[in-house]
């Protein structure tokens, strides 16, 4: 919906700039998904990024190429397990955020044009035609 604000009648904000980047993040977790839905997607990109290297090196290993002798591994399991706990933060924190808009209350649907209930006893805004 546009909206045309007026000008500030009297000099600059005294908000200061800690309140304003907290009334902001505020209003980005408290309406969206998508910080929930950011570490469901690292996860899957961390965690198949390492499945894709770890045939890689098992190919280096084997083709004897010194470069990655022990820490190939060890960081290739770190990456592939950090990215699996990831995906499972990320899937809890929607089931979390399904929970929270549910416990606010707020109707499925708002009705455009509401007609009032007939003679049939049928409700608000139903139609039959």
């Amino acid at each position: 919906m546009p909206y045309d604000r007026q000008a500030r009648f009297a000099g600059e904000t005294k908000y200061p700039f800690r309140k304003m980047l907290r009334l902001a993040l505020n209003a980005i977790t408290g309406f969206s998904y998508l910080p929930l839905q950011l570490a469901t997607y690292f996860g899957f990109v961390s965690a198949g990024l390492a499945a894709l290297a770890i045939p890689l090196v098992i190919v280096l290993r084997i083709a004897g190429v010194h470069a990655f002798e022990g820490q190939a591994t060890t960081l290739l399991a770190v990456l592939f397990l950090g990215g699996v706990q990831l995906i499972s933060l990320g899937i809890l924190g929607e089931y979390v955020g399904r929970i929270y808009d549910e416990v606010k209350g707020r109707p499925l649907y708002i009705l455009d044009d509401p007609t009032p209930a007939d003679d049939a006893g049928r409700g608000a805004g139903t139609r039959f035609e």
